[in-house]
């Protein structure tokens, strides 16, 4: 499956549901976020939050979100696994990133070459160094 990579920060003033489903507001610090995409958290030990279900912005369902944009998100919880609580596994202090994987780079490398800016890819390398793929 194809993963965009993307950076989010939490809007503090925007954390409407904490849990199962979270639905917070981001804005996009960088990337492309798009529905579907996998979420975690770096610095909490990549604490894997869910999938994207749905993007919002000015109350209107979008597919995907760009750099520089505010929206909100909803984010649902893996099946089979424990859902994650805003302000234990993660609070306003943490980025949210895409969860990329060497599958899902390569079928970026081979499909979406030219969908992402030469920014998209430097974050997609940082991202690979920060979760540790070879």
């Amino acid at each position: 499956m194809a993963v965009f990579p993307c950076k989010l920060r939490i809007l503090p003033e925007m954390i409407f549901n904490k849990r199962a489903p979270i639905v917070v507001g981001v804005r996009v610090e960088a990337g492309i976020v798009r529905v579907g995409t996998p979420i975690c958290v770096p610095s909490r030990e990549c604490v894997h939050l869910g999938r994207i279900f749905s993007i919002e912005s000015n109350h209107k369902p979008v597919e995907e979100a760009r750099t520089g944009m505010e929206v909100c998100i909803r984010i649902d919880p893996t099946d089979g696994e424990t859902p994650k609580l805003y302000g234990r596994h993660f609070d306003l202090n943490d980025l949210l990133v895409s969860k990329i994987s060497r599958e899902s780079i390569d079928v970026m490398k081979e499909y979406f070459r030219s969908d992402l800016k030469k920014e998209d890819w430097k974050l997609m390398i940082e991202l690979k160094e920060s979760l540790d793929i070879s």
